[in-house]
């Protein structure tokens, strides 16, 4: 029997899960080098974000945020069907909605199940003015 899942449906589940995933996010803001905010969950640096000020961003993008290889596999675990796009659309969006930051590009690197193969996943979203 064949399921179909609707975009509007993934993306509740995956938001949901994102929530769940990092409630107790704490984030460290570094004004070193221009500025980035750590992110780190149960004492654990999950993510981080580079801001136009960091001197590591990649070209192009206002403010990368960076998911580490771990927390991508502790949330594709719990994610049957893994559609990037509509993921870091929602990822975007709910760091976005947190630290205020506008967020327009989305970086990490993620392995099939079985594979030894890394793939990179690199975004820039246009925002819609």
């Amino acid at each position: 029997m064949k399921y179909q899942i609707t975009k509007e449906q993934y993306s509740k589940l995956v938001y949901k899960l994102i929530d769940a995933f990092f409630k107790d996010v704490k984030f460290n803001k570094d004004e070193g080098e221009g500025y980035t905010y750590d992110i780190t969950v149960d004492g654990e640096d999950t993510a981080f974000i580079h801001t136009k000020k960091s001197s590591h961003i990649s070209e192009g993008c206002k403010n990368e945020l960076v998911i580490y290889d771990a927390t991508i596999l502790k949330i594709t675990n719990f994610v049957p069907i893994f559609r990037k796009k509509v993921f870091s659309k929602i990822l975007i969006k709910y760091f976005s909605d947190i630290t205020g930051e506008d967020i327009d590009c989305i970086y990490f690197d993620m392995k099939h199940p079985g594979s030894n193969d890394t793939i990179i996943y690199a975004k820039k979203f246009k925002k819609k003015k």
